[in-house]
């Protein structure tokens, strides 16, 4: 029996059940099937919770307006299955989605992911000889694509500057489908405000507060369904205090008593973009001079953090299993 006249079949059973149920059947005036598709090899492989992987990858790749518009639609996840009600073209869609999370699992391929920050771009002109631009959404985002080779005589390269910093240091493998995360961050505190205390002496109470900065770059790639190319999902997200605004203000006690509080000033990154590239190729994405909270980095003055900037690049390099 063909998928989907399966599909159908299970719609029927499922129609005939609610109904035995007493229970209303799911309207499929727009041809809408219900499937349920296998991810139990990739979930036992990935771990608990990774079916989340394929809906969010389900989800951004078929859109998210198809599963909330006029027709009626559901997708849900657990270990064991993906299940959809929708039209067979969806359908179809989503199984070709869930076969390229699930081939291959006993023997998974990897991915090298790395993130390294170099001070000023200017590496990007020496570099040019070297870098294929490919399309990229996000303003002040670029990406290339080079050969293996090429990658490593850059990194080579940047790692002799002396504004070069890779974090952590060595590469974080990803597994075909799976996120790999580099994120790293402190909390800092400040006095946000003063309260009145009359209760207690001196009259008040200080109201500290605090504020996180860090970074987190998390890098999921998935091979297509020949092997031939990657898709990944880059998402970037970046939080730096750039300076404690000071603000001086007059105690609630009377006497013109004055104490200072701050107010955090903040820079905020996010990136989202997806890149396509051939497997065979390494994907190399500069997000620009942007925020670079992390400590030990960033010079002090009089004990307190000075904010840079930095020009951070992401590589990611395909290592898959067999000749790519």
């Amino acid at each position: 029996m063909s998928p989907l006249r399966a599909g159908v079949w299970l719609n029927v059973v499922c129609c005939l059940c609610a109904a035995a149920r007493g229970e209303p059947p799911l309207p499929a005036s727009a041809g809408q099937v219900w499937r349920e598709h296998d991810i139990s090899p990739f979930t036992a492989t990935a771990g608990a919770g990774s079916q989340r992987h394929v809906v969010d990858w389900i989800l951004q790749d078929t859109g998210y307006a198809a599963w909330h518009g006029d027709v009626v639609a559901s997708l849900s996840a657990d270990a064991a299955a993906v299940r959809c009600f929708h039209q067979p073209a969806l359908q179809e869609r989503v199984a070709e989605l869930v076969g390229r999370f699930v081939t291959g699992v006993a023997v998974p391929h990897r991915f090298a992911i790395r993130v390294v920050g170099v001070g000023d771009p200017g590496w990007r002109l020496s570099a040019r000889g070297l870098l294929q631009p490919i399309s990229a959404a996000t303003p002040g985002v670029q990406a290339w694509i080079l050969s293996r080779e090429e990658a490593a005589v850059l990194l080579g390269t940047l790692r002799q500057r002396r504004d070069f910093t890779e974090l952590p240091t060595g590469p974080v493998l990803a597994a075909n489908g799976v996120p790999a995360v580099v994120s790293g961050g402190r909390s800092r505190q400040y006095m946000r405000d003063v309260a009145p205390r009359p209760d207690l002496w001196p009259g008040w109470e200080p109201l500290p507060a605090r504020c996180d900065e860090g970074f987190a770059i998390d890098v999921q790639p998935l091979l297509s369904s020949d092997q031939a190319a990657v898709d990944a999902v880059i998402r970037c997200r970046i939080d730096q205090v750039e300076r404690m605004a000071p603000l001086p203000m007059v105690l609630p006690t009377g006497g013109g008593q004055r104490l200072q509080i701050e107010v955090p000033q903040i820079a905020a990154v996010r990136v989202g973009e997806r890149f396509r590239w051939p497997a065979s190729r390494v994907l190399v994405v500069g997000l620009g001079l942007v925020p670079w909270p992390v400590p030990a980095q960033n010079a002090t003055s009089g004990g307190t953090a000075v904010a840079t900037r930095t020009d951070v690049i992401v590589f990611v390099e395909p290592r898959l299993r067999g000749p790519s």
